[in-house]
C-alpha cells in the first residue's frame, strides 16, 4: 500500500509534465519529436518536485531542532 501512496502522485506529476511538454512542442515545432519532449519535461518536473520536497523537509527538520 505504501508504494501506491508514492507512485500515484509521482505518476500524476510526470503526466502533467508530459502533457505540458507535448503540447508546447507540438504547438511550436510540430508533432515530430513531441512525445520525447513530453517525457523529458515530465521527468524534469518530477525531479524538480522531489528536490523541492527534500529541501522543504530539511528546512522543516532544522526548525524543530
Amino acid at each position: 500500500m505504501f508504494v501506491f501512496a508514492l507512485a500515484v502522485p509521482a505518476l500524476l506529476v510526470v503526466l502533467l509534465g508530459y502533457v505540458v511538454g507535448y503540447g508546447l512542442w507540438a504547438a511550436l515545432a510540430g508533432n515530430t519529436g513531441a512525445e520525447a519532449a513530453g517525457w523529458v519535461t515530465g521527468v524534469v518536473l518530477l525531479v524538480a518536485v522531489v528536490v523541492a520536497a527534500a529541501r522543504w523537509q530539511r528546512r522543516r527538520s532544522r526548525r524543530r531542532g
